[in-house]
């Protein structure tokens, strides 16, 4: 501690003891004296917060505006055709250089014209297919057969919701549904159809016409009417407890795939006709699909039977399997499925009705119905609505085909760029990992533009909407049942609902892909000034918005299990976790009732608490954030996107370019260099002078730079040359010295190291050409030049210094070709000519007053430079002392600690010893 406060090289009194390290002048003491200044106080607005906001964001220039020169300048322009820049800052690209037809800037423009022209053309297509595959018909009639199955009448009262036990369930199985599945008419119905039944080795056949159902006659059934059974195992899923296993020796559980059952329970005197409805049948045989529950999800298997063919023998049949004990306490579902035909509208409709028996007792119904056109069902094309579909499906196959070949050629180029080489010869170069990696980095840099990823979706969701439709086609021709000759049968089943399931899935894929294409309207729209910024706000508060969602979701899922667990058992809507979440997720936009039960009196007070934070935290918090989040993206990008109000549209310079390119007029305005000689449009770099010569080489090596960050493989300067000019590099006088000594020696050394040229280049682009446009955007880059030059004009730059070059080199020629003996006397005669003009008894006068001057800006300069090198190293000497002290600080500190473990160990053990002999002597006296 002492030598920390005397010795160190911080201390007060060594600092101010003299040296270089003065007292502070007086000045300094009045002033910290006297009052401070009170700081003004701003008044903060909304739009000084926005500005300086802004000021604090990245104000980089775009990447597209920096890589303007280099797409002048390279040889390959092809090499950027397709790359993606040109969409992520379309307000960035030089109008000048789209007038020229050879320029990336036009070629990538045509690119994107073409894309969004093919783009719309898949727009319209594909929404004209949508509204083919779905009307308003197809939702009217199936809410008119799930109205009918269910019993509703017009003021919304459902026979199936009177199903609540088994002997009701019973009931509507043997009035309500042999009704509903057999409709009276007071005069004969019409003949639908004649289907035969042929029988071999006999000429006899039988004649079948489909029925009708309903009021209105406008519902054919087609096939029977199939009724399946779902149960479970004895003893499965489930325990007896050993309280009451005497009384209830068996237990049913829920239905699961682990717990059905498979087993025959046929009663032993059953009739012969339904001993088939007591075995079991897979899903092969039932060629039905599953359907999801209430309470569980069921398969397409189970115990099936089918009603006879007119409504007295079904209610026989259902009479003897309510009599012979069917549905018994294994039963946990019956699944009723049949299909109707619209004749009107020629419209399908699968209907299933599905009776839930739960393992508390409790029985619910429900009806589930779907619906689609006939036509697509297979590849017809005998009606116009079923050609216009095919057609449609066959157009939008071929735009997505393109669409497909568009986007490799999209991921060729981009992975071209980031490899900087062909990928067929990058790839065998690489070991099996690296053609993975590769494989992988290069997916990663596609997609980081985000549309790219949604070119991906897209592609990927109409692939499996096209598989899905081919499923349907490939069902309905793999079931003998729907063959054309034998579908609607009476006395046959079409199981229709695995043709349905497949059918659903295509249209809620479908669904997804119209959206996703209507969503990505929005890059094209960046096109438009007047949506450009909506556009740009939506790309950059989308990622911050996902982030969002995560939280939000982690949150929801948090309070989704706090309310299962809590009012789980009370409430039906939290009633499940999946459920739960649902409800806290969907009461942002519905809001929720709140239970006036959670405040009576003795209630606990705790779930109430626990919903009162969710209100607070998700209503009053969250929902702020996303709104700021928006907010803050928006009022930045409002003033970080603003444009030149003057400025032409891109996309409009590129249309009338290309028309009048199509009728052979060139737009390209600026006739400067059409008439100029052509030695004037360029000059060697080694003609130009060193200064010129200078900035140009730093131009390429930050063009360099910029083309090493964005693409691969292009060379505008080779690296190798710095490499070589920097081996001879030596130290500049500015260099920091490393000690005291060192300072010392320079300043008494006379011999200092040479500085480093300032104006050496490579020698390999000394008779590198320099372009008249080039050089001219040089010297307008940097204002120093042309006063260096004294010329504005790079044409009149070049001409003069390759006058003087030529100059120079017919004056070499001129000396080549005249005699030794002549030159020498030509010389002689020169100097003898300059020595009689000067008058040599004059010297140059002599300014004591300058010559003063100069010694004494020689002498403060040279002193002052002594003087920074002394500080500074006094300083770092300083700095280093101080590292030592607290080096041995540290070590001192731990060396404090050890002993005291030590001296701790050492009273721990004695207070032991001195307990136990406390002990000992206590027990003795005893």
């Amino acid at each position: 501690a002492h030598s920390w406060g005397s010795a160190g090289p911080f201390d007060r009194r060594k600092r101010f003891a003299g040296g270089s390290l003065a007292r502070p002048p007086s000045g300094a003491m009045e002033e910290d004296d006297a009052p401070k200044k009170k700081k003004r106080q701003i008044i903060l607005s909304r739009d000084m917060v926005i500005r300086r906001l802004s000021k604090k964001r990245d104000t980089k220039p775009s990447p597209l505006a920096q890589l303007q020169e280099i797409f002048e300048e390279a040889q390959d322009k092809k090499r950027f055709v397709g790359d993606t820049m040109f969409w992520k800052y379309f307000e960035d690209i030089e109008i000048t250089r789209i007038y020229h037809t050879n320029s990336v800037e036009y070629m990538n423009l045509k690119v994107m014209f073409w894309e969004t022209l093919f783009y719309i053309s898949l727009l319209v297509i594909f929404t004209i297919y949508v509204f083919a595959l779905q009307n308003r018909v197809v939702f009217s009639a199936r809410d008119e057969q799930q109205m009918y199955w269910s019993g509703c009448d017009s003021l919304g009262a459902c026979t199936i919701n009177k199903v609540i036990s088994v002997q009701s369930f019973w009931e509507f199985m043997h009035k309500d549904l042999v009704d509903f599945s057999f409709t009276e008419y007071a005069e004969p119905a019409q003949k639908v159809a004649d289907i035969f039944t042929l029988f071999p080795n006999n000429d006899f056949k039988l004649t079948w016409h489909p029925r009708f159902i309903g009021s209105k006659k406008s519902n054919v059934v087609l096939g029977t009417v199939r009724v399946r059974q779902l149960r479970v195992e004895k003893n499965a899923g489930c325990q007896v407890s050993k309280l009451y296993s005497h009384i209830f020796p068996d237990c049913y559980g829920p239905y699961t795939e682990t717990s059905k059952s498979t087993a025959t329970f046929r009663p032993r005197f059953a009739p012969t006709y339904i001993a088939n409805s007591y075995d079991y049948k897979d899903s092969l045989f039932t060629e039905q699909a599953s359907i999801a529950g209430k309470l569980a999800d069921y398969g397409g298997d189970g115990y099936v039977v089918e009603l006879p063919w007119n409504a007295s023998d079904s209610r026989t049949l259902i009479g003897d399997l309510w009599n012979w004990s069917w549905v018994d306490t294994a039963t946990r579902g019956i699944v009723v499925e049949l299909t109707t035909l619209n004749t009107n509208v020629n419209i399908l409709v699968n209907t299933r009705l599905i009776f839930e028996f739960g393992p508390t007792g409790s029985v619910s119904g429900k009806v589930f119905s779907k619906a689609s056109h006939v036509a697509l069902f297979t590849p017809a094309t005998s009606t116009p609505e079923s050609m216009n579909i095919m057609v449609m499906q066959f157009v939008l196959l071929g735009f997505f085909g393109l669409f497909f070949l568009y986007v490799c050629w999209l991921m060729f180029k981009t992975c071209k760029n980031f490899i900087g080489d062909s990928p067929r010869k990058f790839l065998k170069k690489q070991t099996w990992f690296g053609c993975i990696a590769f494989f992988f980095n290069t997916f990663y840099h596609y997609i980081r533009y985000a549309w790219n990823l949604v070119d991906l979706v897209m592609i990927g969701l109409f692939t499996a909407h096209i598989a899905l439709r081919l499923d349907v086609y490939r069902a309905m021709t793999a079931s003998p049942s729907l063959n054309p000759t034998t579908i609607g049968h009476p006395e046959k089943f079409m199981p229709l609902s695995s043709v349905f399931s497949p059918m659903v899935y295509s249209n809620n894929l479908l669904s997804l892909l119209a959206m996703i294409v209507w969503l990505k309207v929005f890059k094209y729209l960046c096109i438009s000034s007047y949506f450009r910024l909506l556009v740009r706000v939506l790309e950059q508060c989308i990622k911050k918005l996902m982030t969002f969602a995560v939280l939000l979701c982690c949150i929801f899922f948090g309070f989704s299990v706090a309310f299962f667990v809590g009012i789980g058992g009370t409430e039906e809507d939290y009633s499940s976790l999946a459920g739960s979440f649902l409800v806290n997720f969907f009461l942002l936009i519905d809001g929720y009732d709140v239970n006036v039960e959670f405040f009576d009196p003795g209630k606990d007070a705790i779930m109430p608490m626990v919903f009162f934070m969710y209100i607070a935290l998700v209503y009053f918090v969250l929902l702020n954030i996303a709104v700021a989040i928006i907010l803050d993206t928006y009022a930045t990008a409002d003033r970080s996107t603003k444009e030149d109000p003057n400025k032409k549209n891109p996309m409009l310079v590129f249309l009338t370019t290309y028309y009048n390119m199509m009728l052979g007029v060139s737009m390209v305005r600026d006739d400067a260099e059409e008439n100029m000689k052509s030695e004037d449009l360029s000059i060697r770099l080694d003609l130009l002078p060193g200064v010129v010569r200078r900035k140009w080489i730093e131009k390429k090596r930050k063009m360099q730079r910029i083309a090493n960050e964005t693409f691969a493989g292009m060379e505008l300067y080779p690296v190798d040359l710095d490499a070589q000019t920097q081996e001879g590099a030596s130290a500049t006088e500015w260099m920091l010295p490393s000690s005291r000594t060192e300072v010392f020696d320079k300043m008494n050394n006379a011999l200092v190291k040479k500085p480093m040229t300032l104006y050496d280049i490579p020698e390999a682009l000394s008779k590198s050409e320099v372009s008249r446009a080039q050089l001219q955007r040089l010297m307008d880059e940097d204002e120093t030049l042309p006063i260096l030059l004294q010329e504005g004009r790079a044409d009149k730059v070049i001409r003069r210094f390759k006058q003087a070059h030529l100059a120079e080199q017919e004056e070499q020629n001129s000396e080549e070709l005249v005699n030794p003996v002549q030159r020498l006397q030509g010389q002689v005669f020169t100097g003898v000519d300059t020595l009689e003009r000067v008058k040599l008894d004059e010297d140059l006068p002599e300014v004591p007053e300058i010559s003063g001057l100069t010694e004494a800006l020689s002498d403060a300069i040279t002193s002052v430079r002594n003087k920074f090198r002394i500080e500074l190293t006094g300083i770092i000497e300083a700095t280093a002392v101080l590292f030592e002290h607290l080096v041995d600080l540290t070590q001192g500190i731990d060396t404090i600690r050890d002993n005291h473990e030590q001296v701790l160990e050492v009273v721990r053990e004695a207070t032991e010893k001195e307990l136990l002999r406390g002990m000992g002597r206590g027990f003795m006296k005893r």
